[in-house]
């Protein structure tokens, strides 16, 4: 059966160092959930059940991770194909229609909506509301939706409605992922969007729920917290996986929290002593926090400590 949806993770995660070295950006935990669970739970509350992962920079984690999740493989090698280019190597094995998802980005699209808004043989892109779209790179609708300018790939400033960027979650048809040159590293905007906007071909929908880009440690540490203080709903329940400790905080099973937290994350099997003292920190899995006191701090794998 072909895969109805394409979860990206591929990437190196290099502005997320040096919390990607140890680990793929797509299995950091938010919450105590791998970020690849987020977006499964995304997919498959969608009805997506034939689910395609790529993987490349510690690919090994996330082939295991597929294995498990009962999620289909295409691993990268030797080298990166890109957003474009990991899609047309997948080609065979997709639906007609397939939604693709970034597991850097914490989200609730409607992904059904979104597959809907797909024209024949097009595309169609989730779009965010914000008043950074022009740092973060406009994309401008028309009255009705369909995408007139990308950024800086096509389309002029001014052509449709500012205000919008994309969100990284986008649907497209085989036809459209054709269009992209099936050799080596692509963009599948510099490549098969900037060949459909001026065809009329990209339709869109507006995304106005949840929303977080896990890219910095800064970002991702705030996307704790954000997920953490119900200020978004990630689409895996932290609380289904954990329980609440000191009030306003976050534990996963086995972890042992003695010292003094505040609004702070802490991983199945972690250790947070007496001489401690933490105030919106993240722990990971079986990490022993040194004693102190900490503020705004990530305690990864294999002693990596990261103040964000």
């Amino acid at each position: 059966m072909p895969a109805t949806a394409f979860l990206l993770a591929a990437g190196l995660g290099t502005r997320l160092r040096p919390l990607t070295d140890q680990l793929p950006k797509a299995l950091v935990p938010v919450c105590g959930v791998a970020m690849l669970d987020h977006a499964l739970a995304l997919v498959r509350a969608h009805g997506h059940r034939r689910v395609l992962v790529n993987a490349h920079h510690l690919w090994q984690p996330v082939a295991a991770w597929a294995q498990t999740h009962d999620v289909a493989l295409q691993v990268e090698l030797p080298d990166i194909l890109g957003t474009g280019g990991g899609l047309r190597a997948a080609i065979d094995r997709l639906a007609e229609t397939v939604v693709v998802v970034n597991a850097d980005i914490l989200c609730d699209v409607d992904l059904s909506a979104l597959a809907d808004a797909v024209p024949l043989n097009g595309a169609a892109m989730a779009l965010r509301p914000s008043t950074r779209a022009a740092q973060i790179g406009p994309v401008e609708p028309d009255d009705h939706g369909r995408i007139v300018r990308i950024s800086s790939v096509v389309g002029q400033p001014g052509s449709g409605q500012a205000g919008f960027h994309f969100t990284g979650v986008h649907a497209l048809s085989r036809a459209a992922i054709q269009r992209v040159p099936a050799d080596g590293l692509q963009c599948v905007v510099r490549t098969a969007y900037r060949q459909l906007v001026p065809l009329g071909l990209v339709g869109s929908i507006q995304h106005h729920g949840a929303w977080i880009d896990i890219g910095t440690p800064t970002a991702y540490l705030d996307a704790n917290l954000a997920v953490l203080r119900g200020q978004v709903r990630a689409p895996v329940d932290p609380w289904s996986r954990g329980r609440h400790v000191a009030t306003d905080s976050w534990a996963g099973p086995d972890a042992r929290v003695d010292g003094i937290i505040f609004q702070s994350v802490i991983g199945a099997g972690a250790v947070v002593s007496t001489d401690t003292e933490l105030s919106r920190c993240v722990v990971w899995d079986g990490v022993a926090v040194p004693p102190g006191h900490y503020e705004r701090t990530i305690f990864a794998s294999d002693g990596v400590v990261v103040r964000a």
